[in-house]
């Protein structure tokens, strides 16, 4: 039986030092250039100050929700364009004192990199982090990286802790203050009417200021089948519903026809739009698949559907599998895809599992996923 957990063996390591080598390898067997992944390195050190020194240890005593075993970080890669695009989500305050205020520093101290900025997101973190009463958002970041650009990056505010009723209001906050409200009325109108259960998780915003910049929101499915997926992702303006289901299918097997555990659905909105622009849609393969191996056959079947080549693909996984692909599962937690922007709008969500088991303090918060959630 193919293994979840305990995939690697970093317990004499530090979080940052591990995170920093997974990066690496993963730039290594892609080919990106070495001066963009020295100098994304260092953006690395510095933004996980609070932690990089730190310990992983053998056994999780303080939890992060990235992951399902505590750990506080995972990568992706986006296999659009002409070369793919490295990721990393983080949880940045996760052993610090006071989180929130650590999580928050971070976001300033990307201020001063090229291409950043803070003007939106400083309009709204007061919604989430402020103490009126409830507790604060959980702050995560994200950089993604594409050879020939310069690194963009991300903030997510985790809803999950709240009620649904707050969720939505919060929600409704922050996006009229974005002058999104026309489009996310007309999210809300069409989601009372798409089939299915589900609950909003997330909010994040890009940190930039180009007119393409989006502010995203995050549901979690529960017990839904392909097709109503499908069906929510077409709430979106940019959703190609036929193509999308041929994409899920191969990834989600032939025989099945139900999403899996816990399939996410990001809508994305833009200034200007009457509603949201795009959707992308996240499944989460140990559920799917017997093993990695499966997993993999399933994600080169539908990039070279799409038009891209599958051999840095095959480079990555093998560069980072702690095993025989047959002997664990996990290593792509989420495959997503999406619709609308560009063909082979691909990107494998990569955990890499230190610990023996699901963390027993997190278990009591819905499992974010996030994941998963770079997506660019």
């Amino acid at each position: 039986m193919a293994t979840r957990f305990a995939l690697f063996d970093a317990a004499d390591q530090s979080f940052g030092a591990f995170v920093c080598r997974q990066w690496a390898g993963a730039g290594h067997a892609l080919g990106l250039p070495r001066d963009g992944l020295r100098r994304t390195e260092t953006i690395l050190h510095d933004l996980l100050a609070d932690w990089f020194a730190t310990p992983v240890g053998r056994e999780c005593r303080i939890p992060s929700y990235v992951a399902a075993d505590g750990f506080p970080a995972e990568m992706s890669v986006n296999w659009s364009g002409e070369r793919p695009e490295l990721r990393i989500l983080f949880d940045a305050g996760f052993r610090a004192p006071r989180p929130t205020a650590s999580a928050a520093a971070v976001s300033r101290a990307l201020a001063h990199l090229p291409g950043v900025c803070l003007d939106r997101y400083l309009s709204v973190e007061d919604v989430f982090l402020d103490d009126d009463g409830h507790e604060p958002a959980p702050l995560w970041h994200a950089m993604a990286w594409r050879p020939g650009e310069d690194p963009v990056f991300k903030a997510y505010f985790g809803l999950y802790r709240w009620d649904h009723r707050r969720r939505e209001a919060v929600t409704g906050q922050v996006m009229e203050r974005l002058g999104m409200d026309p489009a996310w009325r007309n999210a809300i109108r069409s989601h009372v009417s798409a089939p299915g259960d589900r609950e909003l998780e997330f909010f994040a915003l890009d940190l930039s200021r180009t007119p393409t910049a989006r502010a995203k929101v995050y549901y979690r499915h529960h017990a839904a089948d392909l097709d109503t997926v499908n069906a929510f992702a077409s709430t979106a303006r940019g959703h190609d519903p036929l193509h999308a289901a041929t994409v899920y299918r191969a990834l989600a097997g032939p025989d099945r026809k139900d999403a899996g555990e816990a399939a996410l659905t990001c809508l994305a909105f833009r200034s200007g739009a009457d509603r949201a622009v795009e959707a992308t849609t996240y499944l989460r393969m140990p559920g799917l698949c017997a093993d990695e191996r499966e997993a993999v056959r399933r994600v080169e079947t539908v990039l070279r559907e799409e038009g891209v080549p599958t051999g840095p693909y095959r480079a990555l996984v093998d560069a980072l599998a702690p095993a025989a692909l047959e002997s664990f599962t996990g290593l792509q937690e989420l495959v997503s895809y999406r619709t609308g922007r560009r063909r082979g709008d691909v990107t494998t969500y990569l955990r890499f599992s230190v610990y023996p088991g699901p963390c027993a303090d997190s278990q009591a918060l819905p499992r974010a996923g996030a994941a998963a959630l770079p997506d660019r």
